[in-house]
């Protein structure tokens, strides 16, 4: 197939409630959304996980357009006969995951059939507020993950006294602090999943024995496959949070997979926030995950979407088909 034409475009809706982590508080989110045309008049998409700003990381949804840009002036009105023939041209992508993301997403429904499946609901609130508690029991997930707070061990209490049981983890972002390591001890008796990234160095790690900790998983160190098998190899990880914005796409996830498994290392797929399209992808990875992953059902994060039908609730299931983008959304920025 030719590629014939490549357009970009924005798109900005709302949280229906604001997303507050320990590093940043977002009220809407802003993307950059990719559409490949080929000479037999397909079209073919592909959404960007980066962020406005680099609170998450250095490489912008700006930077992500500044990248993008430069690949279309190089590779459009290229023929594309398989999917090796459009992985080689992104190459030179790999300092640059999201912009790589980006791309793979709309070339991997170029070559690879779309199917509909349903995964486990894996559910992620910024505190326990009334809407919150409201939202979860309305919605039951298997996986609930909070963020950590001042009132995590009160939040996991609450959590458990829901008509529902859900399995809990937590996201830690980096940020406990050394006055706050003896909560990290009380959560190995909480049973929980897992502790993402309870440190930034995981140096700290070592003041404590093995029953002191819950399971930890690394997320935002998980950089490259190199790296994660260095870090699983010296430290006590149970584990890995997959993002494919950070890993370079869905095929590059694909193949870490194999080798984590192999390794008895479990996996869990992150989102980033994300709409229909994105979500589609990250639901298409996490049916290879040993728990729920960062999936959640339509209107849950936003009023407004992108994509229709973008993730049906069934029970405690999520039930996705191929996405198909409303391009009268979106705003043309190239």
């Amino acid at each position: 197939m030719k590629l014939q034409a490549v357009k970009l475009y924005e798109y900005n809706a709302s949280f229906k409630h604001a997303i507050v982590t320990p590093k940043i508080k977002l009220s809407c989110r802003k993307v950059l959304i990719i559409e490949l045309i080929t000479d037999t008049g397909q079209h073919y998409f592909g959404e960007c996980n980066a962020f406005e700003t680099d609170w998450y990381s250095p490489e912008t949804i700006e930077v992500v357009r500044h990248q993008t840009e430069k690949w279309i002036k190089q590779y459009q009105n290229e023929t594309f006969n398989h999917f090796g023939e459009a992985q080689a041209t992104l190459d030179n992508l790999m300092a640059f995951p999201a912009t790589r993301s980006m791309l793979v997403m709309a070339f991997y429904q170029m070559f690879y059939e779309m199917h509909s499946f349903k995964v486990p609901y894996g559910a992620t609130v910024s505190g326990l507020t009334e809407g919150n508690l409201k939202q979860l029991v309305d919605t039951q997930p298997q996986r609930v993950k909070i963020k950590w707070s001042q009132h995590v061990l009160q939040n996991i209490e609450m959590l458990k006294q829901l008509d529902f049981q859900p399995n809990i983890a937590i996201d830690a972002n980096e940020s406990i602090q050394e006055n706050e390591s003896h909560k990290l001890k009380q959560l190995a008796n909480k049973s929980i999943l897992y502790i993402e990234e309870p440190f930034k160095s995981l140096d700290k790690l070592e003041a404590f024995t093995k029953s002191e900790l819950p399971p930890i998983a690394i997320d935002e160190k998980a950089l490259s496959q190199d790296e994660i098998m260095k870090i699983i190899a010296n430290n006590p990880i149970n584990v890995v949070v997959l993002k494919p914005f950070r890993l370079g796409g869905v095929d590059k996830v694909l193949e870490i997979i194999n080798v984590l498994k192999a390794k008895d290392i479990k996996i869990v797929i992150g989102g980033m926030y994300e709409y229909g399209l994105s979500r589609y992808f990250t639901a298409l990875l996490a049916q290879f995950a040993d728990y729920p992953s960062d999936i959640t059902p339509e209107g849950y994060y936003f009023k407004n979407d992108i994509v229709n039908n973008a993730g049906i609730l069934k029970g405690d299931s999520i039930y996705f088909e191929p996405p198909e983008v409303n391009t009268a959304q979106l705003k043309r920025v190239y």
